[in-house]
């Protein structure tokens, strides 16, 4: 079975695109999808299994490589969403909350300009390909993306959501003071916070 990289201090550099030959395209585009059938997910990056060339495999309706994307265009909408990471699984235990475009247009030297949105299905001319399988294509792509920049989803719950533990001890109904991760504190429910524990913070 094809190692996967399990320590995310090996996943903070970012890939830079490199010319390659169909030859090699044909061969990174193997190794992934063998890779990603092997673990068992939806999206795998070059540099997951130790590949440092800028590339990566989609595969939620049919399989989608990415040589050397690059993203061009995001919306400003955005939608919440809750992931996972086959490298990420011995350090999260559950999946994260995450804040993702709605839309967003990629470059890339094997299909040329995909777009990917959560509600297109369509192709819009013989150059610009719709991923057709809507949200969770849409937020895969972002995901593994992500990866060919050194960013993983942890850094995506640090930016945009907001997290607490709170010990048991407290009352569904009693109000606590919660700081978020942005350092900001609220007044709130035990109850409102709870379905955020997993992702840790403080009470005050």
């Amino acid at each position: 079975m094809t190692k996967l990289i399990k320590n995310p201090n090996e996943l903070r550099t970012p890939l830079a695109s490199k010319p390659m030959t169909q030859v090699e395209i044909d061969d990174i585009s193997t190794k992934l999808l063998n890779a990603l059938t092997e673990h068992g997910g939806i999206g795998l990056s070059a540099n997951q299994i130790g590949l440092e060339v800028r590339a990566c495999v989609i595969n939620v309706k049919e399989p989608l490589v990415l040589i050397n994307p690059k993203v061009t265009e995001a919306s400003k909408d955005t939608v919440a969403y809750v992931e996972q990471c086959l490298s990420l699984d011995k350090t999260m235990k559950k999946p994260v909350k995450t804040v993702r475009h709605k839309t967003f247009t990629v470059e890339c030297d094997n299909l040329g300009t995909v777009i990917f949105s959560n509600d297109s299905n369509e192709w819009k001319d013989s150059n610009e390909f719709f991923a057709d399988e809507g949200l969770l294509e849409c937020v895969c792509a972002q995901h593994e993306i992500d990866h060919l920049n050194g960013v993983l989803i942890t850094d995506k719950v640090r930016r945009y959501t907001t997290t607490v533990t709170a010990p048991k001890k407290y009352g569904r109904n009693e109000r606590v003071m919660v700081k978020l991760l942005n350092g900001d504190t609220e007044f709130m429910k035990y109850k409102k916070a709870e379905p955020m524990i997993a992702l840790g913070a403080e009470i005050l």
